[in-house]
């Protein structure tokens, strides 16, 4: 726009600018902020819109006696009035009768229109949509630039393209004649890249996007301003743009992103006729079959196919649509107006639509690009076309993608709901609602899981092998668990309600139950007490020897766990690729959450499973354990925005703990709030563990007595489960808590306890937590000794350097340890422990390295805690310093910045253009 305003009123520059681009790619939005500019400048304006149809030339305009008016102008007229001189109060520019074909007339409008802008000055005819323009307009148009070359008056064409019609040829070769005197400023506006497109959705979320999101926008809006912002406000009503700790993350649906039925790009499409409009919803269900779709859009309308190819021109003239005429192949220009299109037709349409593209598929009159286009047609055709093949062929497609391509399941999901409704007997039914379920499952719709299940199991559960049925049950608990209905877990628990006859799933089936409801100690007498029974077939082997194990370990009794990880050959179904991946998932699971990072990594790397074949919970804590901050983050935020669990997955909890605490460390306590929030609304079992991180955010904050009281209460409500889990952890809290009140005698209480839990559990993190609570109650160098040599061999940074601060601060091992710990703090860019380690380290005397890159990170802190929203008091107490300290803190920042407000500030480190 700046560029603009400079030529304005400049009496030596070209007196026509022209603004070009596609529809939606922003021309009336810029032309607006453009009226604005100049209005705050005190230059008069004139804006005219034209319209494609008839609309009336506003009042006033001066024509020649006689001269016949041809309706092209919208009454869409705004002026700026000055206090000294009268603005006009009517569009200055229109047709003369015959000034395309005489220049006299032409010359003769051109005055008339610029008498009244050239009397008040420096002013601005501002035209939207030029590409309606009639030929007598344009001759007018092209002699009032010669007329106001050399004046203060300045002519903006904002102007569609491709253009069309008169544009096209007059048009053309009018601007071609200007261009050539030097009278034509052009600007085009191009639609946004990847960073325009990512920028917007900063600014409309407040959430950083991950790049398959700003992937998924550019693909659909082909970056489009005008489509892009509403595709962003339908993806987040449609949930499936999720935002999580200000983050946003694109998550597949169940239907097609579509544009809101009036928006402008549709409108381009509806001035062209009804019959245009009928030919281009047709294209949006059959161009992906190249050539031939145009006979049979033609075929499915009823229409000649010679009036087909001519609409078919028109949209390709109005840029709605390409033709590449080398391989007769069609593409809508902006994807997401083909999606909204087909949105607009009725059920009826849409499955004759289907079965036309099916029918040229089978016959091999058509191909498409595209492996599953057929099977979506397939899914809308029903019983339109053959069922019998239709049903093979959708239950063949959906079992080649579903287990290799995830993100496809929403579309897989659709396609064996449509096989169920195709299915000729029992058997098949039994087979299409079993991978209906199981898709759901996949992609996290616990809902349809839950609607695809009931029917196997009230209904045609005798058609169910053994196996078979407790997978589908296992299936439906955890459904069950997912979307709430406790009422229905707490039957199952009881033994009040039941899907099976079999006591093998039957007893397992329970004792899941019992695990999501994580009542843990019962589930494992139940299962202990049964083995007999659900030992029975292979599926519930598998399932209840998996449980059982959990809830021994659970309780405090690892046993089992070292027993199965020793003896893998025996897992049950370990013959079968997904099962064997169910188990090594659960086992890693399992020994992460107990921070055992070396035998989880030695039990993947024996087993060769690729990470990026566990949960993404998983995924997150090996990062976090690793000392990989910015990937455990991402992990967690996914694994939450993605919804997905692939089996049982008890590691959400501790995921979300471990990126809560990681957050903390940089000092986004209202993001790790946040956080936890997120996870307990999702209801992980295990959830007791979120208690240890929300008690480190109360003690950041100065709560001490909340926290002691959340971390008494947590370990006593696990306690009364039959869980040891994670006690360790808050049991060290609690003692910390003692030590810091200078209460020695219930720090030793704590101590006698952690030392019971160790011996029960018997981890390297628990025996570590002991020897590092010892350390600091006796401030014992030989315990500190052991207890940092602990550290070393487990090979996790966070932990290192959290033993190496606490056994420093306590007098327990030398402060030379401390850059150790500082740089390892550094690497996980942990700001706010950094700041406290500093103060550590001065207090001991310890240089700390690097004086810029200090100030640099105190100031970036403080940033990110205001854009916390934390008050100054809270900051003082957080940064522990003084109030006053904060003030002038502040007021540096501000000043180096350039930024005026903490709102200002918090934008900037969000969108990442935060100066430091």
């Amino acid at each position: 726009m700046d560029e603009i305003l400079d030529i304005v009123g400049s009496p030596g520059k070209p007196p026509l600018v022209t603004i070009t681009g596609p529809a939606g790619v922003g021309r009336t939005t810029l032309l607006a902020r453009l009226r604005e500019a100049l209005a705050q400048r005190r230059i008069r304006t004139v804006t005219t819109q034209f319209a494609p149809t008839a609309a009336g030339v506003p009042a006033g305009l001066a024509l020649r006696p006689g001269g016949s008016q041809e309706r092209r102008l919208r009454p869409h007229t705004e002026t700026l009035p000055s206090p000294d001189s009268p603005a006009p109060s009517w569009s200055p520019l229109g047709p003369v009768a015959g000034a395309a074909t005489d220049p006299g007339a032409a010359r003769w409008g051109a005055a008339a229109a610029a008498a009244p802008l050239l009397v008040t000055g420096n002013a601005v005819l501002l035209l939207d949509d030029v590409q309606w323009i009639d030929a007598d307009t344009l001759a007018v148009l092209e002699a009032l630039v010669r007329r106001i070359t050399g004046t203060t008056v300045t002519c903006v064409c904002a102007i569609r393209t491709p253009t069309s019609g008169i544009l096209r040829t007059e048009g053309l070769a009018a601007l071609r004649r200007l261009r050539a005197d030097g009278l034509v400023h052009e600007v085009r506006l191009n639609p946004m890249g990847r960073t325009e497109i990512a920028r917007t959705v900063r600014e409309t979320t407040q959430a950083a996007p991950e790049d398959a999101l700003v992937d998924r926008l550019a693909a659909l809006t082909r970056g489009l301003p005008a489509a892009l912002h509403d595709v962003i406000d339908v993806m987040r009503r449609d949930d499936v743009l999720r935002v999580v700790s200000r983050h946003a993350y694109f998550v597949p649906g169940a239907d097609p992103v579509a544009l809101p039925p009036d928006h402008q790009l549709l409108r381009v499409i509806r001035v062209l006729g009804a019959e245009t409009w009928a030919v281009a919803r047709a294209m949006a269900v059959l161009h992906p079959l190249g050539e031939v779709a145009a006979g049979l859009v033609a075929d499915a309308l009823e229409v000649p196919a010679e009036e087909v190819r001519e609409r078919l021109a028109a949209l390709c003239a109005e840029g709605v649509l390409h033709h590449n005429r080398r391989d007769g192949g069609w593409r809508f220009t902006v994807p997401v107006v083909a999606a909204t299109l087909a949105a607009t037709l009725g059920p009826f349409e849409r499955r004759t639509l289907a079965e036309k593209a099916v029918t040229a598929l089978w016959s091999g009159e058509a191909r498409s690009a595209d492996p599953d286009y057929l099977t979506d047609q397939l899914a809308v055709a029903g019983r339109l076309v053959d069922p019998a093949r239709a049903y093979s062929e959708l239950l063949a497609r959906a079992a080649a993608v579903l287990p290799d391509n995830p993100e496809l399941s929403h579309r897989v999901s659709r396609w064996l709901r449509a096989a169920g409704e195709l299915a000729g007997d029992r058997a098949q039914r039994v087979i299409t609602q079993l991978m209906y379920a199981s898709s759901c499952y996949v992609r996290g719709d616990y809902a349809s899981s839950l609607e695809g299940a009931q029917p196997l199991l009230r209904d045609l559960r005798d058609q169910l092998p053994p196996e078979v049925a407790q997978e589908v049950q296992v299936m439906a608990v955890c459904a069950l668990h997912s979307v709430g209905r406790t009422a229905e877990l707490e039957e199952l628990a009881a033994g009040r309600l039941s899907w099976s006859d079999d006591p093998a799933p039957r007893t397992v089936t329970r004792a899941v139950a019992l695990c999501m409801l994580d009542r843990w100690n019962e589930a494992g007498a139940l299962l202990g007490g049964t083995r007999n029974l659900w030992q029975a077939n292979e599926a519930s082997a598998c399932l209840g020897g998996l449980f059982e194990v959990l809830s021994r370990l659970w309780a405090g009794d690892p046993e089992p766990l070292r027993d199965a990880l020793a003896n893998r050959e025996r897992w049950p179904m370990r013959h079968v690729e997904r099962h064997r991946l169910q188990q090594v998932n659960a086992y890693v699971t399992t020994l992460l959450l107990l921070g055992e990072l070396r035998q989880a990594e030695q039990l993947l790397a024996d087993e060769g499973v690729d990470t990026a074949l566990l949960h993404l919970s998983d995924q997150s804590l090996l990062a976090c354990l690793r000392g990989e901050a910015e990937a455990a983050l991402d992990f967690a935020r996914r694994s939450y925005a993605v919804s997905t669990a692939r089996g049982y997955d008890a590691g959400r909890a501790g995921t979300q703990q471990a990126a809560a605490e990681l957050l903390l460390s940089r000092g986004r306590l209202t993001g790790a709030q946040e956080l936890l929030a997120v996870a307990r609304n999702q209801r992980p079992v295990l959830g007791h563990l979120l208690d240890g991180a929300e008690a480190r955010i109360l003690r950041v904050l100065g709560r001490t007595e909340e926290a002691a009281a959340k971390l008494t209460a947590a370990r006593a409500a696990a306690a009364g489960r039959g869980l040891l889990i994670g006690a360790d952890e808050i049991t060290l809290q609690l003692g910390e808590l003692a030590l810091e009140r200078g209460d020695t005698a219930d720090a030793l209480q704590q101590l006698t306890e952690l030392e019971r839990i160790a011996e029960a559990l018997r981890t390297g993190r628990a025996e570590l937590h002991v020897l590092l609570l010892r350390a600091m109650i006796k401030q014992d160098p030989s315990a500190g000794a052991a207890c940092l040599a602990l550290a070393r061999d487990r090979g996790q940074p966070a932990e290192l350097s959290f033993v190496i601060d606490r056994l420093v601060r306590h007098g327990a091992a030398s402060p030379k340890l401390l850059p150790e710990a500082y740089r390892l703090l550094g690497d996980l860019d942990a700001l706010l422990y950094r700041a406290w380690l500093r103060n550590v380290m001065r207090e001991h005397d310890v240089a700390v390295p690097g004086r810029q890159v200090t100030v640099a990170e105190n100031e970036r802190l403080l940033a990110v805690l205001v854009a916390e929203g934390l008050g100054n008091k809270q900051l003082a107490l957080v940064l522990r310093t003084s109030d006053k300290s904060v003030e002038g803190r502040l007021s540096r920042l501000f000043a180096r910045t350039g930024l005026r407000s903490r709102i200002e500030l918090a934008a900037a480190l969000l969108s990442g253009e935060y100066p430091g």
